[in-house]
């Protein structure tokens, strides 16, 4: 009340997203601002304040232009972490997520209702694709191995720089690993059948035979290059998993209703004719495809169909992957093995290009995400406004939302795909390989299916349809170890 007429206050206060109420001041030709009853100067906090009259020399409008660019980009960033909702555009399992829904918003047409079915062919190609080369890798290990007397790998051979006196240094066959005595397992089972077949032919110069026809042993080249293609495998998994997971996410996020997903676009600055001549465009350019509600029923079908097959065929080529990786001895077969493998989960890219045509390709182009987040709160703040917005938020954040930021430092699927590499390698461990007296991982008796045919069940639930083997082990580490 001292200061008179000079003093002249207005009350701001934000949407109810941003508790906050801003009082503006201007004292002469000097501009105050107090949140929340605290009071200070724009000019001497934030070096911000421009006298309302007369003019700022030109370093004092690029200081504040930096200023509020800042502001700017780190308020619209923050609220992009919301992120947005998308579906495979270049997969059959978008395409059928899609297709039904632009179908169902322009009333089942004929040609679109074609174009629907024609997706779902193309689905079922690929599953059937996806699943018998899953399938056949299972075979190749869960059988054909076993028949040709391949143990698991576990650790043998592991510890090959500290042989032959160090721990795991007992080969398959009962006897010292050294360098010069390690083969792949090819090379070891042909020395074998050598060595036994002139046992066969004399039997009474076994020892002669033994000292002189040595087999070696088998084992893997290099435990670390092993691991490092498994993770590399798993890395070429990850995509895969965001996928399922924006699938999901988008099933639980979007409105349980028939909203359509098809609309006209007319411009609002101008002359529809205009708009065109200008841009160049057409009236395809008009009309707009975007993610909106989908009924439940269509939820539910999508599910069943698209993400719950997708996911049980991610995590069986998982483990088919990671057996057949860990199986493997030789540092070359591992490099090459690790980077095929990932073209079994992208085999319905392949069949998506093979199999769609022009229209289904307009379509998925044209589609956009469903964003999460809105800007607009943001576009109707002036500069002032949104440097203050930006210095309280910097200032008032909470304590979970300072944790949640410093999370950006390791991306989400980094964590992902960690996990799944370490839960892989251990499921390997343990389905697989036993301890040893001296702490190693050997293999588990080898035990020999009675018959080379394996059904769908037992090559995609071997947990629950057991294959029948045969009564006696056709190896087993021998007992007596050499000390």
């Amino acid at each position: 009340s001292d200061l008179g007429p000079s003093l002249s206050c207005s009350k701001w206060r934000p949407p109810s997203k941003y508790p906050l109420t801003w009082v503006h001041c201007k004292l002469g030709d000097q501009l105050l601002d107090s949140t929340e009853g605290r009071t200070r100067s724009v000019a001497a906090k934030m070096h911000q304040a421009l006298p309302l009259t007369g003019k700022s020399d030109a370093n004092e409008d690029s200081d504040k232009d930096v200023k509020v660019g800042a502001a700017k980009l780190c308020s619209y960033l923050r609220e992009q972490e919301a992120g947005s909702l998308h579906v495979e555009t270049a997969s059959v399992y978008g395409a059928v997520v899609v297709l039904p829904q632009i179908s169902r918003s322009c009333e089942w047409p004929r040609g679109l209702t074609w174009i629907c079915v024609r997706g779902y062919f193309a689905l079922f190609v690929n599953l059937v694709l996806q699943g018998w080369l899953i399938y056949l890798i299972r075979m190749e290990s869960m059988v054909f191995d076993k028949y040709s007397g391949k143990m698991f790998v576990c650790d043998f051979g592991a510890n090959l720089a500290n042989c032959p006196d160090g721990d795991g240094c007992v080969g398959p066959d009962g006897t010292k690993y050294t360098p010069s005595r390690l083969y792949d397992y090819g090379a070891w089972s042909t020395r074998n059948y050598v060595r036994d077949s002139l046992r066969a032919l004399f039997p009474d110069r076994h020892d002669d035979i033994d000292s002189h026809v040595d087999p070696g042993e088998f084992g893997m080249e290099s435990p670390h290059c092993r691991i490092l293609c498994v993770l590399i495998f798993v890395m070429s998994l990850t995509s895969e998993v965001n996928a399922i997971y924006e699938g999901f996410r988008l099933m639980l996020t979007i409105p349980t209703k028939a909203q359509p997903w098809v609309r006209y676009d007319r411009p609002k600055w101008g002359e529809k004719e205009h708009v065109k001549n200008v841009h160049s465009w057409t009236e395809l350019e008009l009309v707009k495809i975007q993610i909106a509600g989908m009924p439940l029923h269509w939820k539910f079908f999508n599910v069943i169909l698209v993400l719950v097959p997708k996911a049980f065929l991610w995590f069986s080529i998982l483990t088919a992957g990671t057996m057949l990786l860990m199986d493997t001895a030789c540092i070359d077969d591992i490099i090459i093995n690790s980077t095929a493998l990932g073209f079994v989960l992208v085999l319905d890219e392949l069949v998506f290009a093979t199999l769609s045509n022009t229209q289904t390709q307009t379509i998925l182009d044209k589609l956009e995400d469903y964003p999460l987040f809105s800007v607009d709160y943001h576009e109707a703040l002036d500069d002032h406004e949104a440097l203050l917005h930006h210095e309280e938020n910097e200032r008032a954040a909470s304590l979970l939302k300072k944790a949640r930021s410093m999370m950006r430092i390791l991306p989400f699927n980094a964590l992902i795909c960690a996990f799944t590499w370490v839960c892989a390698i251990m499921w390997y461990y343990r389905a697989h390989c036993i301890r040893s007296p001296d702490g190693t991982w050997i293999s588990k008796n080898l035990d020999l299916p009675r018959s080379v045919t394996l059904t769908w069940g037992q090559a995609f639930f071997p947990s629950i349809f057991r294959i029948p083997v045969e009564d006696e082990a056709s190896w087993s580490m021998p007992a007596d170890l050499p000390s």
